[in-house]
């Protein structure tokens, strides 16, 4: 049986096609078990990237104590 793409997956896929790849984390599980990557726009495209999360359906939190612009993306869970 084939395995669905999920929306972070798509997310990220279509980052990687915007962004450099070497700015584009490998999706990896949270310490809560959740998909989770990180991804470090450049400055320019920073709110873009923020935008595009909202609308698509998944998180983008800024890292705490991270230098420079990086942002932790996480799917959102919904109530079903």
């Amino acid at each position: 049986m084939k395995q669905q793409t999920t929306k972070l997956e798509i997310f990220r896929s279509y980052l990687l096609g915007r962004i450099k790849e070497s700015r584009v984390g490998a999706i990896d599980l949270n310490s809560d078990g959740n998909p989770t990557f990180e991804v470090m726009p450049e400055i320019q495209n920073y709110t873009w990237v923020v935008d595009l999360a909202k609308r698509e359906g998944v998180a983008a939190t800024p890292t705490s104590g991270s230098a420079g612009a990086r942002l932790t993306i996480t799917e959102e869970k919904t109530n079903v």
